[in-house]
C-alpha cells in the first residue's frame, strides 16, 4: 500500500509540475519574440532547449546510479525554482540576448535531469506488474496537460502577466520537490550505489548494448522518431501554406490530435496490460503508419486530420510500452544510466531532421510524409526480424 501511495504522490507531483511549465512553455517564445523580432533568436531559442539532451543525455543517467538519487532530484528542481525566476527579470531589465539563451540552455539541462530521475522514481514506486498501468497514467497526464496547458496559460498569463505565470511554474516545482522529499525507495529495489565517484556509465552501457530486446527496442524507436522528427516540426507550415487551412482550423486539428492522445492513453490502459507486448509493438507501428499514410491526401483537411489523430493515438501507446519495457528490464543500479541513454539515443536526430524537413518540405510538400512512412515500415521490420514481436506480457518477462 505504500508504494501505491508513493506513486500517487509522484503522479500528483507531475500533473502540478507539468501543468506549471506550460506557463514557461507558453510565455517564453512570447517574450524572447517580443525582446528580438528575430526568427534567427527563435531558432537558438528552440536549439538551446534541445541542446542539453544531445551533449549530456549520455551521462546524466549515471549520476543517478552513483550518488544519492533523492538528493541529485531535488537539487535539480531547486535549481529550476532560481532560473525560472531569473528569466522574466532578465528580460524585463533588457540583458543580453546571449545571457538569456544562456540561461534557457542551463535550465534545459536541469530540466533534462530532473524528467529522468522522474521516470525512476516513478518505476521504483511500483512493482514489475504495475509497470503497464503507471505508464499510461504518466502519458495520460502528460496529454491532458498538452491538451489544455495552453489555454490554462492564457488565461492566467493575461491575469498576472508574465512574471506572474514564472512564479506560478516556480511553485509547481516546490510541489514536486515537496513530494520527492518524502520518497523512500522499497529497499528491494535500491540497488548499490555504494561507489561514490565511480561513474557507472560505461557499466551501464555495456549492460544495454549487451541486452539484445532492450538493444533493438532503441534501433526501433530510433528510426520511427525520425519519422515523427521529419513531419512535426512541418505541421503548422503544411496546414498553413500547402493547404492554405485558417488559424482556426489549425487549432482544431491540434486539439483533436490531443483528444486522440488521451483516448490512446485510455485505451493502453485498458488494453494493455491484456494483450503480449510484441503484438503491441508491431499493431501500433503499422497502425501508426496508416497514420502518416492517409496524411499523403493534402487535398483534405478531414483526411489529414483523422490520419494525424492517428499517430497521435498509436504514439502514446508506442511510447508507453518503451518505457514499460525498458524499465521492467533494466535492474535498479543501472535505471539511470539506461532511462538516460535510450531516451537520448531516440531523440538525438531531431534537431538535425527538423533542420533536414525544411529543405525536404520546400523540395516537394509530400515527401516528409513518405519519409515517415518507410521508416515505420523499416521500424516493423527491425521489430519482427529482432524476434521482439514475441515478447510477451509483462508478467512473464524474466
Amino acid at each position: 500500500m505504500k508504494s501505491l501511495t508513493q506513486k500517487n504522490k509522484l503522479l500528483l507531483g507531475y500533473l502540478i509540475s507539468g501543468f506549471g511549465d506550460q506557463f514557461y512553455t507558453f510565455a517564453i517564445p512570447l517574450l524572447m519574440l517580443s525582446r528580438s523580432h528575430s526568427a534567427v533568436i527563435m531558432g537558438l531559442l528552440t536549439a538551446m532547449e534541445y541542446l542539453p539532451t544531445a551533449i549530456f543525455g549520455f551521462v546524466i543517467g549515471s549520476l543517478f546510479d552513483t550518488y544519492s538519487r533523492k538528493r541529485i532530484m531535488l537539487i535539480s528542481l531547486l535549481m529550476q525554482v532560481l532560473l525560472v525566476l531569473a528569466i522574466p527579470f532578465l528580460i524585463q531589465f533588457t540583458a543580453p540576448i546571449w545571457l538569456i539563451l544562456i540561461i534557457i540552455f542551463i535550465l534545459g539541462t536541469f530540466d533534462l535531469i530532473t524528467w529522468t530521475g522522474y521516470q525512476i522514481f516513478i518505476a521504483e514506486s511500483v512493482i514489475t506488474e504495475e509497470l503497464p498501468t503507471v505508464s499510461g497514467q504518466v502519458g495520460l497526464i502528460s496529454s491532458i496537460q498538452k491538451t489544455f496547458g495552453p489555454g490554462i496559460a492564457a488565461i492566467v498569463l493575461n491575469f498576472m502577466h508574465y512574471i506572474g505565470g514564472f512564479i506560478l511554474d516556480a511553485l509547481s516545482y516546490l510541489s514536486l520537490i515537496w513530494t520527492i522529499k518524502d520518497y523512500k525507495p522499497e529497499s528491494s529495489k535500491g540497488g548499490d550505489r555504494s561507489q561514490k565517484g565511480n561513474l557507472k556509465k560505461h557499466v551501464g552501457f555495456h549492460f544495454l548494448m549487451a541486452n539484445h530486446d532492450l538493444k533493438w527496442l532503441i534501433v526501433s524507436f530510433f528510426v520511427a522518431n525520425i519519422g515523427f522528427q521529419v513531419v512535426v516540426p512541418m505541421l503548422t507550415f503544411l496546414l498553413k501554406q500547402t493547404m492554405h487551412v485558417s488559424v482556426s482550423l489549425i487549432g482544431i486539428f491540434f486539439t483533436i490530435s490531443s483528444v486522440a492522445s488521451i483516448l490512446g492513453n485510455f485505451v493502453y490502459l485498458h488494453f494493455g496490460k491484456k494483450l503480449k507486448l510484441g503484438f503491441q509493438l508491431v499493431l501500433i507501428g503499422l497502425l501508426i503508419m496508416c497514420g502518416f499514410a492517409m496524411m499523403l491526401f493534402l487535398n483534405s483537411f478531414i483526411l489529414v486530420t483523422v490520419g494525424y489523430a492517428i499517430v497521435s493515438f498509436g504514439s502514446v501507446w508506442a511510447q508507453a510500452n518503451f518505457f514499460t519495457i525498458m524499465q521492467a528490464k533494466t535492474p535498479s543500479k543501472y535505471k539511470g544510466t539506461v532511462t538516460s541513454i535510450s531516451t537520448t539515443l531516440t531523440r538525438i536526430a531531431g534537431p538535425i531532421m527538423a533542420l533536414a524537413s525544411g529543405y525536404l518540405t520546400k523540395i516537394e510538400a509530400h515527401i516528409v510524409l513518405i519519409v515517415a512512412i518507410i521508416c515505420l515500415i523499416l521500424s516493423v521490420i527491425i521489430t519482427c526480424s529482432a524476434g521482439l514481436n514475441r515478447l510477451s506480457k509483462l508478467e512473464n518477462f524474466n
